[in-house]
């Protein structure tokens, strides 16, 4: 009973020995290493590097006509809507009638000083030649006084023909002072191209009533087109100017274009693309990045893509 008890006991001690041998000789398990991230996907927005701006009327006026279309490419300083300006034009008009008037009265007023002078200088011989001639007892006391005073009443219309001549002059200056608004009036009635680019669209009509600082349209400046997205506060951070992005229509692998990533902007701001307040605080936060699209033709203003940026 003692010696199957002793073998029983060695044959245990066996076993757990040839247990422990074998799970010394299993190599130890590799750990993984972390998944590596080789590229970024964000929702972007295509609209020009310039940035869309809308156009406005600085006055109040009546629609009269559109000579843009939407779409249309533009020049710096072009026509683009016209307001009716007809009670402008013709205070314009009235304007330079009365300019054209007064500029009539300058010239006739300036034409009697010319002849007060003429007088004047034949007065000024009359009265040296009569007082001579009352010093010398060869002449009359009373025609030397008669031609002295002839000759100071014609210096005195001189001087105020003068007068005249200025104050007219000074209202001249006054009436071009007002032409110049009325036509600053007029000239606001004509909206233009603030430089070079296309007009996407309006947003009134001819023949409407608007108000003044109502918008227009929207204006897209020549140039690149960028794309704007948005990227995790987590991954922020690997985003870098160059780094070669892949554009896709919006649930689609298809490639519309390439392009490269031009800015990153130096601080996150609220989850959205269309707020930037920097004060606002909340648990997740996004880097914008803005990228320069090698083919525009490729994509339209306005639309949404993926952008897949190369890590």
């Amino acid at each position: 009973m003692i010696k199957q008890f002793l073998y029983f006991l060695l044959f245990t001690a066996i076993l757990t020995a040839c247990g422990s041998s074998e799970k010394e000789q299993q190599p130890a398990a590799s750990k993984k290493s972390p998944l590596e991230i080789d590229q970024l996907v964000g929702i972007a927005r295509i609209e020009p590097e310039g940035k869309i701006a809308p156009l406005g009327s600085e006055v109040p006026g009546i629609v009269a006509s559109i000579l843009i279309r939407e779409g249309e490419p533009v020049k710096k300083g072009q026509l683009l809507l016209r307001l009716d300006e007809q009670t402008e034009s013709a205070q314009v008009e009235q304007s330079s009638a009365r300019r054209s008037t007064r500029a009539e009265r300058i010239n006739s007023l300036t034409a009697r000083v010319e002849a007060i002078k003429v007088k004047l200088n034949a007065a000024e011989v009359e009265r040296n030649r009569n007082r001579s001639l009352a010093d010398a007892k060869a002449g009359s006391e009373k025609l030397a006084l008669d031609a002295e005073a002839a000759y100071a009443t014609l210096l005195a219309e001189l001087k105020v023909a003068q007068a005249d001549v200025q104050e007219a002059k000074a209202n001249l200056g006054e009436i071009d002072a007002e032409s110049r608004y009325l036509r600053s009036v007029r000239d606001k009635k004509m909206v233009f191209a603030p430089q070079d680019g296309m007009m996407l669209n309006w947003e009134i009509k001819a023949g409407q009533a608007i108000a003044a600082g109502t918008r227009l349209g929207d204006f897209a400046p020549a140039g690149n087109l960028i794309a704007i997205t948005e990227i995790d506060e987590l991954y922020a951070l690997k985003v870098k100017n160059g780094q070669r992005v892949k554009i896709t229509a919006q649930g689609s692998k298809k490639v519309l274009t390439t392009g490269k990533v031009t800015y990153c902007s130096p601080y996150l701001s609220k989850k959205s693309i269309f707020s930037d307040r920097a004060d606002n605080l909340e648990d997740r936060r996004v880097r914008e990045v803005r990228i320069t699209i090698d083919n525009p033709s490729a994509v339209l203003i306005g639309s949404r893509v993926e952008c897949i940026i190369q890590l």
